[in-house]
């Protein structure tokens, strides 16, 4: 057997990356030999589909899995990793603003592998062009992780923990923050009856500039323009939702404040 490939593995955490994770790597032949995860309901699920073990307890941990994965949400990294006994077992986990070093002293071989995606569990994704973002504490130990990761994925990258923790902001920055934005356009809409539907072909149209041009480069809307009759007038219009106006005018601050920036460097 290739000592340099990884064959079998654990799982800790069986949420929306736990369980996509799993399936994707046991489609790709790696055999997981145990799901453990507080929810015995989605343990079992996940086990089910895998042809696992499962169990509720870390203490039941398979240390003899070639690697053992912990994804489970950031907070509860820790507490993870101070129960498990990862033996020789390659020990990663799945976050993107946790540091490597949460293992040293607890771990012999570890590691981190994060997929930038956003993930839910009953909507699988394709692995394949999602990037994943690998780090290790030994050459060994990165060689090991990317045979492994390069049979899920095309968009592989090895960044160290501060890359891959500014990577993960500007990801929550892109990601997270427009889908609040999306679910505060719906409450505006839905408290005079209308549907957030009418909205879809401008979201759609508006995210697929940005495969085209820079971000920067496709601002539209009233701050970008400095319409300040327009901005006063929302301002208004949300009298009664001093939160939501109060991120309107922050938004609207950066936009005038960066493009004042774009406008200086040229």
């Amino acid at each position: 057997m290739n000592k340099s490939r990884l064959h079998t593995a654990a799982l800790i955490g069986a949420g929306n990356l736990g369980f996509n994770l799993g399936l994707a790597l046991h489609n790709k032949g790696i055999r997981i030999k145990q799901v453990i995860s507080k929810s015995s309901v989605s343990a079992r699920k996940l086990a089910s589909l895998t042809g696992s073990d499962f169990s509720d307890h870390l203490s039941n941990v398979a240390a003899d899995a070639d690697i053992i994965i912990i994804a489970v949400p950031d907070k509860e990294i820790s507490a993870v990793v101070h129960q498990v006994n990862f033996g020789q077992s390659l020990a990663v986990h799945t976050a993107g603003s946790v540091p490597m070093k949460i293992f040293s002293g607890h771990a012999i071989n570890y590691g981190v592998l994060y997929p930038l995606m956003t993930f839910t569990q009953n909507n699988p994704v394709d692995f394949t062009t999602i990037p994943v973002l690998i780090e290790a504490n030994s050459t060994e130990n990165l060689t090991k992780l990317k045979h492994l990761v390069d049979l899920l994925s095309d968009n592989v990258h090895t960044v160290n923990s501060e890359q891959r923790m500014h990577i993960h902001l500007a990801a929550v920055i892109a990601c997270n923050f427009p889908n609040h934005l999306y679910a505060l356009a719906y409450d505006i809409l839905n408290r005079q009856g209308i549907s957030f539907d009418i909205l879809k072909p401008l979201i759609r149209e508006a995210t697929d500039k940005v495969f085209h041009v820079l971000p920067q480069d496709a601002q539209t809307g009233p701050a970008i323009r400095n319409d300040t009759v327009t901005m006063d007038k929302h301002l208004k219009l949300l009298a009664d939702s001093p939160l939501i106006a109060a991120i309107y005018r922050d938004i609207s601050k950066s936009i005038i404040t960066f493009a004042g920036k774009k406008e200086l460097k040229k």
